[in-house]
């Protein structure tokens, strides 16, 4: 956890200049020390309406980028469907050694 630490931080740091608050933040690790973090803002669906939208600003240590999407989601079907991506800029995965 302390290597990833500041590549979380950073992560965040570029959720809360992009995205309206409040935030929700999650972080995943896997067992070959892969991880991934993902900061999210829901905008809920109105009255008259099924549909809500999502501001996403995610990292993947395979992929080394952070990514920024933002969404509209069904709230009867739970389908989602990305309506604009865009990259926010590259992060060096800061754990040297994976588990083969």
């Amino acid at each position: 956890m302390e290597a990833i630490g500041p590549v979380v931080d950073e992560v965040i740091d570029i959720a809360r200049r992009e995205l309206k608050h409040p935030i929700k933040v999650r972080l995943w690790t896997w067992e070959d020390r892969e991880f991934k973090v993902r900061v999210k803002h829901w905008y809920p669906a109105g009255a008259n309406n099924r549909y809500g939208y999502e501001a996403i600003i995610q990292y993947h240590s395979d992929r080394e980028v952070v990514e920024g999407f933002f969404a509209e989601r069904d709230t009867e079907t739970d389908e989602l469907e990305v309506l604009l991506e865009t990259e926010f800029g590259r992060i060096p995965d800061p754990v040297e050694k994976k588990r083969e």
